[in-house]
């Protein structure tokens, strides 16, 4: 059972753990600095993005104050929390590259009742990097995400939660990964509820503005992002073809008009709305312009990553200005009269 020694106590009230209930300014905050939250999106590969925005950050030495993500973004912002730098966020994503690579990190449930994949594996390859961390043990005050499967809302896991295992949680995707059972609770993907989670920041932290990178597309470009058109027919001809055919139709499960396929689109149609909602509330958006992709294509890491830097890069002149802002600790969040799919603690998307 992991206790919580009198230093990490205090390290949970001077980070802003217990501030963030009673509006405690953290020990070493400079007072003319305002504190910048940090929320990071879901979206699979492309979440790859926050590795490259992440980098500029670093580089333009932007002070955090607290991070929030969300499914892939719970991934990348806990690991970054924990002193794991941009560079090296890099080199970890080149390890998982290749699909054999991906491939030892699937355990197949079998049955498939839950899901198709446990996401153990996955966990003890976080674990590998995060040991035994608790969030309360990340150097950067970290709020993960995962959507309660009972409740349906957007929770975040309490600060002696093992970061792994919230990590795991958090970006369980439904239909794919087995629910994670976390203190008595069965928990999914994050992006279920809140794909984007700027007001859970401002709701749950006294953060004085919020940089919010969205990496998976905007409405206008569903269409791309959902792959909505059929795939060009195959050559009836090829031998290949006819195989390629035969293995989408009765095999691929994800193929275009197949049952996950068909999940993740009615999955994406709410998501998409919930980030346009979400995106509008930060203070400054960094959104790579990422169409043409798909969830589990890790092995275009670089792509992902560049593009990142670069939408980072295009908003620096508001990050900038955001620097010039005071801090002002009686600031409220924005006032839920304009949420209506939001509740004041879990929050929902329902």
């Amino acid at each position: 059972m992991h206790t919580q020694s009198p230093q990490r106590f205090s390290w949970m009230l001077a980070e802003g753990w217990l501030g963030r209930f009673f509006d405690l300014p953290r020990k070493d905050h400079n007072p003319s600095i305002p504190r910048i939250g940090l929320a990071l999106s879901c979206g699979g590969a492309r979440g790859l993005a926050h590795i490259g925005a992440i980098q500029v950050l670093e580089e333009e030495r932007i002070p955090i104050a607290t991070i929030i993500g969300s499914s892939m973004g719970s991934y990348v912002g806990a690991l970054w929390a924990s002193g794991v730098s941009g560079k090296e966020l890099e080199i970890l994503a080149a390890e998982i590259k290749d699909r054999r690579t991906l491939m030892r990190l699937i355990d197949p449930v079998c049955p498939p009742t839950s899901g198709f994949i446990y996401g153990h594996k996955v966990r003890k390859h976080l674990e590998r990097t995060l040991g035994d961390l608790t969030i309360a043990d990340l150097k950067i005050p970290t709020l993960i995400v995962a959507t309660n499967l009972d409740t349906l809302n957007g929770e975040i896991f309490p600060p002696d939660t093992p970061v792994a295992a919230a990590i795991q949680a958090s970006c369980a995707i439904p239909g794919i990964c087995s629910p994670v059972y976390l203190n008595g609770k069965r928990y999914i993907d994050g992006a279920a509820a809140q794909p984007l989670p700027v007001s859970m920041l401002r709701d749950h932290t006294s953060v004085d503005a919020t940089i919010a990178v969205n990496v998976m597309a905007p409405s206008a470009a569903v269409a791309a992002t959902l792959d909505v058109s059929p795939p060009p027919p195959l050559d009836p001809i090829g031998t290949s073809a006819r195989l390629r055919r035969f293995f989408n139709r009765n095999l691929n499960l994800f193929a275009y008009g197949n049952v996950l396929d068909t999940f993740k689109r009615c999955l994406s149609s709410a998501q998409l709305r919930l980030l346009a909602y979400e995106s509008a509330a930060a203070d400054v958006l960094i959104h790579p312009y990422l169409t043409e992709s798909r969830w589990y294509d890790y092995e275009n890491f670089q792509r992902y990553i560049d593009a990142g830097r670069k939408a980072a890069q295009d908003a620096l002149p508001h990050i900038h200005s955001l620097m010039n802002l005071k801090t002002n600790t009686t600031n409220p969040p924005n006032s839920n009269d304009t949420l209506p799919f939001i509740t004041p603690v879990g929050h929902s998307s329902a």
